[in-house]
């Protein structure tokens, strides 16, 4: 079916912290191969319930969409990007309860040991990509500039082209979604730049090879453009200031942000203090929500960004902001079918994982409607 007056399409991303035990417990995460049953009923469970939409008279009159910390993965979830489902068992345990809800899942991406890449791997890229559409095509490249533990993974983007439709003409309606987990040490800033370069770069190639227009195929209609994952690094520290002026912020649109260095006063850190992770205050999804809706509560269990020069400055960061969101989820506004457009119509901050990962999971709707 076309998509008419408008359909929407609906993403999540998180950083579920699926590493072998011994790893885990570094993030005060313990029993991964429970951990990933459990991540994904509560996923399933999430998105399989009935959606209901309760329009209030206009409740954020600043923005023109919704904006909420919810305890829910969103209802009608259509894709599903995942960072850090390293352990293989894991993985497989994780699939099998996604399995009742995506029918389609790429998982055990990337390479081990010496193939490809420039350096020895002992884990993959980590990446997990889960579909209620089919996905045409997949490239996935792993970032070869890298140093210290973070070398040993193989951290790429994963790149898919997944069929949302079709018109009464018979032209097919595609999306495009990419899924990424950028180089962790906070310091690293050129290197984590040097990789957003690639991605950017990669992003261009992945849409020219498999984009089919010729006069036996008529052109693809594309209804949408989203890049995601755990980018680790915010839109706050003063540490990651070169990050925050990329020009991949020009080309994709962060709704959680107004410009390099400031964010809309909702948006809220998705990294969680590993200190507080089993705090009775915060063990449920909704105690969680609860917390986090009050800026007290963001201080005490949110992490944040912490400034290299001590002193006041030091101080003076850390009361900045609502803590260190470095979860991202952007869409394009550009390079898509000539007279749709793609608006947010949603955004939520997710604490359905509470207790399971030391990141929060984001979520963003998407109505894609032509003129």
């Amino acid at each position: 079916s076309g998509t008419g007056p408008g359909k929407s399409f609906c993403f999540a991303t998180a950083n579920v912290c699926l590493l072998p035990d011994s790893l885990a417990r570094v993030n005060n995460l313990f029993n991964t191969q429970a951990r990933a049953k459990e991540i994904g009923q509560r996923i399933r469970n999430g998105a399989a319930r009935p959606q209901i939409k309760i329009y209030i008279d206009s409740p954020h009159p600043d923005e023109a969409f919704d904006h909420e910390v919810s305890a829910f993965f969103p209802a009608n979830l259509d894709f599903l990007c995942l960072q850090e489902v390293f352990d293989k068992r894991a993985a497989t345990k994780l699939k099998e309860q996604l399995h009742g809800y995506f029918e389609y899942i790429l998982y055990d991406v990337g390479v081990y040991g010496c193939q490809g890449c420039c350096s020895f791997k002992c884990l993959n890229s980590g990446l997990l990509f889960a579909s209620r559409y089919p996905i045409m095509d997949v490239a996935y490249h792993c970032y070869p500039n890298k140093c210290n533990d973070d070398a040993l993974a193989s951290k790429g983007a994963l790149f898919l082209k997944v069929q949302v439709g079709s018109t009464p003409q018979d032209q097919r309606i595609v999306g495009y979604i990419a899924c990424t987990h950028l180089h962790a040490p906070q310091e690293d800033s050129a290197i984590r730049c040097g990789q957003l370069d690639l991605l950017q770069d990669w992003l261009a190639d992945f849409r020219k090879s498999t984009s089919s227009s010729s006069a036996a195929n008529p052109e693809e209609l594309v209804a949408f453009d989203v890049v995601c994952g755990d980018f680790n690094f915010d839109n706050c520290s003063s540490d990651d200031k070169l990050e925050q002026q990329h020009s991949l912020f020009t080309h994709y649109r962060d709704p959680c942000r107004l410009g390099p260095g400031e964010e809309k006063p909702w948006a809220i850190g998705t990294l969680l203090d590993t200190n507080g992770l089993y705090d009775e205050d915060v063990c449920t999804p909704d105690n969680l929500q609860k917390v986090l809706e009050s800026e007290e509560g963001r201080r005490e269990y949110l992490a944040f960004p912490t400034s290299k020069s001590s002193g006041q400055k030091g101080r003076k960061e850390l009361l900045k902001g609502n803590g260190r969101r470095i979860d991202y989820m952007l869409h394009a506004e550009e390079g898509l079918c000539p007279d749709w457009k793609a608006e947010v119509e949603e955004f939520s901050f997710i604490t359905q994982l509470s207790g399971l990962t030391d990141h929060l999971p984001v979520a963003m709707r998407l109505m894609v409607s032509s003129g």
